[in-house]
């Protein structure tokens, strides 16, 4: 059987989502069937998924993501114009939003967020990895536009109870963390800032297991 997107194109002539490509994807969504929808959604890159939603109204953007579930790509989001993102992250649920988020570089998950209510991104966050929660609070706390929210906000986090020596094991085995840095930043139980400790300092200090992050 051929795939759908061997029988439809997906763009026009003129480079925007294909009338007839769309017509089809409304009317899987008004008929339900998320099979459908996922068949024609099937190796859509994130960028030509984007621009499908921005094609869409409201409603059946939402109901578009709802059907895709684990299978939206969730890149997508990030390559939405600013307008539709922010209406869209409105609509959206914010588990689905959670989601989403864990799948995503910090900055295009600080992009996705950092216009919502903050009632709002306490709950996305608490939903979220410890680590990447640190690094999104972090950068929410700077103003928008400054550097430090503008900033790449990967960075190793540990909480403040911890060992040098844990500290240091944790850095060596755990998977995930950046390539490159110069700090290690240390939160509380809340995953509040507490403060930094630089890489060499732990580094020449004993393993002790008294010898908090923090001390």
């Amino acid at each position: 059987m051929a795939d759908v997107h061997d029988l439809l194109d997906i763009r026009d002539e003129w480079g925007a989502i294909a009338g007839g490509y769309l017509d089809r994807v409304l009317g899987a969504l008004g008929s339900a069937e998320p099979k459908a929808i996922r068949a024609l959604m099937r190796d859509l890159h994130a960028a030509d998924l984007a621009d499908l939603i921005e094609a869409l109204d409201q409603s059946d953007r939402v109901a578009l993501i709802a059907a895709l579930g684990r299978s939206f790509d969730v890149e997508a989001l990030a390559e939405l114009g600013e307008g539709v993102r922010d209406e869209l992250m409105e609509a959206l649920p914010n588990d689905v939003i959670a989601s989403a988020i864990k799948k995503l570089d910090t900055d295009d998950a600080l992009y996705l967020i950092e216009d919502l209510e903050e009632s709002d991104q306490h709950e996305i966050l608490a939903k979220v990895p410890r680590e990447d929660r640190a690094a999104l609070t972090r950068a929410l706390d700077y103003p928008d536009g400054t550097a430090g929210r503008l900033m790449q906000t990967e960075f190793v986090a540990v909480p403040q109870f911890w060992s040098v020596g844990k500290t240091v094991d944790h850095m060596r085995s755990a998977r995930g963390l950046p390539e490159d840095f110069v700090e290690v930043y240390v939160v509380d139980a809340g995953h509040h800032l507490k403060g930094a400790v630089p890489l060499a300092r732990l580094l020449r200090n004993a393993r002790e297991e008294d010898r908090r992050c923090d001390g």
